[in-house]
């Protein structure tokens, strides 16, 4: 069977992929994921409780996940995200589970022109993927736009004593524990079967995953393939600390999450 095989060509078509077919296969996955972010999220809501934040952005929302559980914990939430199509399917999941949550398209940078308001409080759980010091100058600039005086900015970040080199080993014990090959159980709706292959490379900056949908469809197929660093181990905590500075953040503190990193909270 002659098949028919696309490489997305930037990162922004990557992750159109990646939500387009993880939306679509939501079902073998989604219990699961909804007990990892509640995980992810367990340390935030006390930092924010203890510093009387009311409204938050969640400036990576990708699907939505993140965004409805700070709704469900009565945070008054928008989910903001690069790509179109995780913002379609993030306004269905919120609708899904009972939740009327604005959610818009927006890189980091244009976040000024993009929000209608400003928050006591901006998330990203993608801040730290980016990819060049530039971007990261320009998001934390984006972000700082839409905060209130005082507002916080909450990413993660390495711990203050990791060097470099010691970022270098956090990749291998990465490398170490990841399953090189996964393919998932094929799901099958509106004609199409849609299976999941997931092929890992050890790269200089962190994890690429080279993401294979096989898409069958009338008898013919066709692939689909994206791939996304995840995760970028590259920044240490002091670059964030030069970066956060440059863009001037007030204040910058950092609490521990676990042994080899934690929460940075950039003041306005």
């Amino acid at each position: 069977m002659k098949v028919n095989v696309h490489v997305c060509q930037s990162d922004e078509e990557s992750w159109d992929t990646l939500w387009k077919w993880s939306w679509f296969t939501r079902e073998i996955w989604m219990m699961e994921y909804w007990k990892k972010t509640e995980e992810a999220l367990r340390p935030v809501f006390p930092i924010l409780s203890s510093r009387g934040i009311k409204s938050v952005l969640d400036c990576s929302c990708g699907l939505g996940f993140k965004t409805i559980m700070f709704a469900k914990m009565g945070y008054e939430v928008e989910g903001s995200d690069a790509s179109a199509v995780a913002i379609k399917h993030a306004l269905q999941l919120a609708k899904e589970q009972g939740f009327k949550i604005r959610f818009f398209q927006s890189k980091f940078d244009d976040l000024s022109k993009n929000c209608k308001r400003r928050y006591d409080c901006a998330f990203s759980d993608y801040f730290d993927e980016l990819a060049t010091y530039e971007m990261l100058r320009k998001a934390a600039e984006g972000i700082r736009s839409i905060l209130r005086e005082n507002g916080i900015f909450i990413f993660c970040s390495p711990a203050p004593e990791l060097t470099k080199l010691e970022l270098n080993r956090l990749i291998e014990d990465e490398w170490k524990k990841r399953e090189r090959f996964q393919i998932d159980t094929p799901v099958r709706r509106n004609g199409l079967r849609i299976t999941h292959i997931e092929v890992a490379d050890k790269m200089q900056e962190g994890i690429l995953e080279n993401h294979i949908y096989l898409i069958e469809e009338n008898k013919m197929l066709r692939a689909e393939i994206a791939q996304i660093m995840n995760p970028r181990i590259k920044w240490t905590y002091k670059d964030f600390i030069r970066v956060l500075k440059e863009t001037s953040y007030s204040k910058i503190d950092y609490i521990p999450r676990e042994e080899k990193e934690g929460f940075l909270i950039a003041t306005k």
